[in-house]
C-alpha cells in the first residue's frame, strides 16, 4: 500500500515526456521577479517557477505568509539550498514593508546569508561561531512567539493573520522569518551548546510560531526529511541529494528523479510537483549574486526610509572584540552620583551599570586570574569619579587602581595589607556626599583588623550614602559562611568573569548553567548580576586602547 500510494503520488513526476510541443520545458535558471513597491494585505511573493504538465503550463511557486507555516530545503551541498534561502529573503524584503516583515538569520554554513544583512529588514544575521548572539537570536524569537501568544489571547485572535486584519496599521504585528541555513552545520554546533537548549527552541518555534507569525525556513541535507525535525514542518522542498533514495522520506519515488538535477531544481514532497528556484540576478555566480543583492538593498533601505524606528526589527549585536572606555561612555545619557558603569550588552548593547545608592549599595567581582577583575573594578571607579561619587581605594596588591592616586574625588589609596579600622573609617565616614569603599584583591583583607568595622559599614550603608565594591579570585574571595565579605554576597549582585565552575554562581545569587562556564580565560567578558534573576552578558571595556590594561 505504501509503494501504491508513493506511486499515486508521484504521477507527476513521469508527465515531463506527455508535456505538448508549444510548452517548453522548465528552465534551468530564472531570474525572480522583484516588487518595486510592497503589495496591499499580507507579504506574498514568488521564489521559484513550478512545472504542472497535468494542466500543460507553468506558474510561479509563491509564498502568502497569511497562510504559510514553515519550509525544510532539503539537499547535497551545491544544489542551491543557500541560494534559495536568498531568493526567498530577497524577495519577501522587496514586497513587504519593514513594518510588516522583519528577517533573521541564523548561517551555520559558509556566510552564504551575510548579504541579507544589509536589508533594512534584517535584524541580524550570526553565524554559527557566535554562540552568545545565537542564543540571544534565538531566546529573543522564543520570547516573542510567548508575547505574541498572550496578545492574541487576549484579543481573541485565532491567528496573526486575523490580528493585522483588525488593528490599526501602526499596531500590526509583523510577520518575522527566520533563516537557518545547513541545519547539519547547526546540529554540530550550536544544536549541543547547553545540553541542546537552542535545538529546542527551533522545535519550540516549528511548533508554536506559525500561528504567532514566526516562520522558520531550514536548509539542509537529508537529516531534514527524518526524525523529529521533519514531523514538525510539513511543507518540504527537495533538491538534488547525495542519495536519491532519501527522497522515499519526502513521500517521492526517487526513480523517477534524474540522477544530474541543476542547481535550484526539486521536487515539492508528496506532490511531486517540480520547481526551478529562481536566482536573484542573470548571472548565476556567487559574486554577481551577492552585488545584486546589495543593489537590492540599497533600493530598499531608500524606499524605507520613512518606516519608524519603533516599526524596525531590533538589532542582535555583535559583542565587540575590543572597546575603549570612551566609546562605552558615549552611549551613557546620565552620569549621576553613585551609578557606576559595568560595560555594555544586550541586543542592543547598550550600557550596563548599577546604581549603588538608590539600589544595594555593594557589588562583587570574581574572576580568575587575568580575566579583567582589575579592568571592570578600575572602569566602574572611572565612572563614580565622573558621576560625582568620591572614591577611598583599597588595593593591598600591584593593582591598576592604584595609578588613581591625586585624581581629584579620591580620597586615598590604602595599600597596607592589614589595615586598621580607624584608617579606613578616617578616609570613608567624613562628609555626606556619596562615597564608595573599592577594595581590588579582597581576599587579602578578609581576615584583617578592620573586618568588624567593614561588617558593620556594609550592613548599615543602605541609606547613608556609601557604598563597597570589592573584586577578587572567584575561589577565594566571600568564600566561607561568615565574614564581612559574605555580606556582599547576600545583596545578590555583582559580575563574574570566566566562571570555571557553576558554584561560582552562588558569589553574585545566580544558578549558573553549563553554557556560562569558560573552558579558557576571556579577558573582559562578564556574566552580570543586578539582582533581577537576569545573567547578563556584558563587555568590559578597557581604559587603554589596548590589551595591556587588563590585569
Amino acid at each position: 500500500m505504501l509503494v501504491a500510494a508513493i506511486r499515486k503520488a508521484n504521477d507527476g513526476l513521469g508527465i515531463a515526456a506527455q508535456r505538448r510541443p508549444w510548452l517548453p520545458a522548465l528552465p534551468s535558471a530564472t531570474v525572480v521577479d522583484l516588487a518595486t513597491e510592497p503589495g496591499a494585505g499580507e507579504p506574498s511573493f514568488a521564489w521559484a517557477v513550478q512545472d504542472l504538465p497535468r494542466s500543460q503550463r507553468q506558474e510561479p511557486l509563491t509564498i502568502d505568509l497569511a497562510t504559510f507555516g514553515h519550509l525544510h530545503i532539503a539537499g547535497a551541498p551545491r544544489s542551491g539550498r543557500s541560494q534559495a534561502l536568498r531568493t526567498i529573503a530577497t524577495a519577501a524584503a522587496a514586497a513587504a514593508s519593514v513594518a510588516d516583515l522583519h528577517l533573521f538569520g541564523l548561517d551555520c554554513g559558509n556566510g552564504a546569508l551575510l548579504p541579507i544583512s544589509r536589508f533594512p529588514h534584517c535584524g541580524a544575521v550570526v553565524q554559527r561561531s557566535d554562540t552568545e548572539r545565537a542564543t540571544r537570536l534565538l531566546t529573543r524569537l522564543h520570547q516573542e512567539v510567548q508575547r505574541r501568544q498572550r496578545l492574541l489571547g487576549e484579543g481573541g485572535f485565532a491567528d496573526l493573520s486575523e490580528q493585522r486584519a483588525a488593528a490599526p496599521a501602526g499596531e500590526r504585528l509583523p510577520h518575522i522569518l527566520l533563516l537557518l541555513d545547513r541545519w547539519e552545520g547547526f546540529v554540530g554546533t550550536l544544536g549541543e551548546h547547553d545540553g541542546g537548549a537552542l535545538t529546542e527552541i527551533v522545535h519550540t518555534l516549528l511548533r508554536e510560531g506559525a500561528s504567532a507569525g514566526v516562520h522558520v525556513l531550514i536548509a539542509g541535507d537529508h537529516a531534514l526529511l527524518s526524525g523529529r525535525i521533519s514531523s514538525l514542518c510539513e511543507e518540504k522542498f527537495v533538491l538534488r541529494l547525495a542519495d536519491r533514495t532519501d527522497a522515499t522520506m519526502a513521500g517521492l519515488n526517487p526513480r523517477k528523479i534524474p540522477e544530474n538535477l541543476p542547481p535550484g531544481r526539486g521536487y515539492r514532497a508528496v506532490s511531486a510537483i517540480e520547481a526551478q528556484v529562481a536566482l536573484v540576478a542573470a548571472d548565476p555566480s556567487g559574486p554577481a549574486q551577492v552585488a545584486a543583492m546589495h543593489a537590492v538593498a540599497a533600493r530598499l533601505t531608500d524606499r524605507e526610509a520613512h518606516v519608524a524606528r519603533a516599526l524596525r526589527p531590533g538589532k542582535i549585536a555583535a559583542m565587540p572584540t575590543q572597546l575603549t572606555y570612551d566609546q562605552a561612555w558615549e552611549a551613557v545619557t546620565e552620569a549621576r552620583p553613585g551609578w557606576a558603569l559595568i560595560g555594555v550588552g544586550g541586543d542592543e548593547l547598550e550600557p550596563v551599570g548599577t546604581d549603588l545608592i538608590a539600589d544595594q549599595p555593594t557589588f562583587l567581582i570574581a574572576g580568575p586570574s587575568r580575566s579583567g577583575r582589575s579592568t571592570a573594578l578600575a572602569v566602574m571607579a572611572e565612572s563614580l569619579l565622573r558621576g560625582g561619587t568620591e572614591l577611598v581605594v583599597g588595593a593591598p596588591l600591584r593593582s591598576p587602581l592604584r595609578e588613581l592616586a591625586g585624581r581629584p574625588g579620591v580620597r586615598g589609596i590604602v595599600t597596607d595589607d592589614n589595615p586598621s579600622a580607624d584608617t579606613l573609617a578616617a578616609l570613608v565616614d567624613p562628609g555626606a556626599g556619596p562615597v564608595a569603599l573599592l577594595i581590588d584583591d579582597a581576599e587579602g583583607w578578609r581576615d584583617c583588623a578592620a573586618r568588624d568595622w567593614l561588617r558593620q559599614l556594609i550592613r548599615q550603608a543602605s541609606g547613608t550614602n556609601r557604598a563597597v565594591i570589592i573584586a577578587g579570585e572567584v575561589s577565594a574571595v566571600a568564600a566561607g559562611f561568615s565574614g564581612w565579605q559574605v555580606e556582599v554576597k547576600k545583596n545578590r549582585r555583582g559580575a563574574l568573569l570566566s566562571p570555571p565552575a557553576m558554584s561560582a554562581g552562588d558569589l553574585i545569587g545566580v544558578r549558573l548553567s553549563r553554557a556560562n562556564l569558560t573552558e579558557r580565560v576571556v579577558p573582559g567578558v562578564a556574566r552580570v548580576h543586578l539582582g533581577d534573576g537576569t545573567l547578563r552578558t556584558v563587555q568590559i571595556p578597557l581604559l587603554e586602547p589596548t590589551a595591556k590594561a587588563v590585569m
